[in-house]
């Protein structure tokens, strides 16, 4: 689907692309390869290539906006730690097996729990390293809502997956609401008494009210819309050849239900 829009994009003849990408090797391979030839300069946001191209990314766009993603993920570990200092049995949850900015996450978190470095994401499985064992492989939803809330609901009810950690590096779970207060209510007690810790990505108005009503432990936001403009004004600067930032990291936001107030701000900036 991805590929198919990039080739309408470019025998529309647009001027610039910027796209979050999904399926690296692919797109290099056939829509963003015409792009490329056909000499519209290309720029990635939230998602950039990964290793699967075989080469540089900077040989395929001109810039990424974005979070940091590895970093992101270190973020979601290291606040999981906070709140369970000696560590524990963790399973994540993740949209892709093959979203490059999803792996850096999972990495990410990896790395804070394990205290080492991955040679490529995602990394590998914790067992017992410092504490900290992942009871399986992440849980992948592709993108589906309903379904990432009835992962979830497997892991508070300890059924058939055992886990007092849990951590989302996306917001899938949350961004039904409706459905995910539903399946969250009967486990207030677990959540009050951390028997299970959440920590899910993101800060929607949804989700921080979600926060507000202790029905997650942290969230940790990013800046869609600044993504979305440093992107647009980026491909300006290179179509109207002014200088421009090959790298822009957008900020993330730590939020939880005693800042939540003064989060609430901030992540609506």
């Amino acid at each position: 689907m991805q590929d198919q829009v990039i080739n309408q994009l470019i025998d529309e003849g647009v001027d610039g692309i910027a796209v979050a990408v999904t399926q690296s090797k692919y797109l290099v391979e056939n829509s963003l390869k015409r792009a490329k030839e056909a000499g519209i300069p290309i720029v990635t946001y939230d998602s950039d290539f990964d290793a699967s191209i075989n080469g540089d990314p900077k040989n395929f766009r001109l810039a990424y906006i974005g979070t940091d993603n590895f970093e992101l993920g270190k973020s979601l570990g290291e606040e999981l730690k906070k709140l369970r200092p000696n560590g524990g049995m963790l399973i994540m949850q993740s949209g892709r097996p093959d979203s490059p900015n999803l792996n850096l996450r999972l990495m990410g978190v990896r790395s804070a729990l394990s205290g080492k470095k991955y040679d490529i994401p995602p990394g590998k499985l914790l067992n017992n390293e410092q504490g900290w064992t992942e009871v399986r492989e992440p849980l992948f939803n592709f993108d589906q809502l309903s379904q990432a809330v009835k992962q979830m609901e497997s892991v508070m009810k300890g059924k058939p997956v055992k886990a007092d950690s849990f951590i989302a590096v996306g917001g899938w779970a949350q961004n039904d609401a409706a459905l995910y207060r539903d399946m969250i209510a009967p486990f207030q007690g677990k959540i009050n008494d951390k028997e299970v810790v959440i920590i899910m990505t993101d800060t929607s108005p949804e989700q921080l009210t979600m926060l507000k009503d202790n029905l997650a432990h942290i969230n940790v936001g990013q800046n869609p819309y600044e993504m979305g403009r440093q992107a647009i004004l980026t491909l300006y600067k290179i179509v109207t050849k002014q200088k421009y930032q090959e790298i822009i990291y957008t900020p993330v936001t730590f939020c939880s239900p005693q800042n939540f107030n003064t989060c609430e701000k901030r992540a609506g900036m």
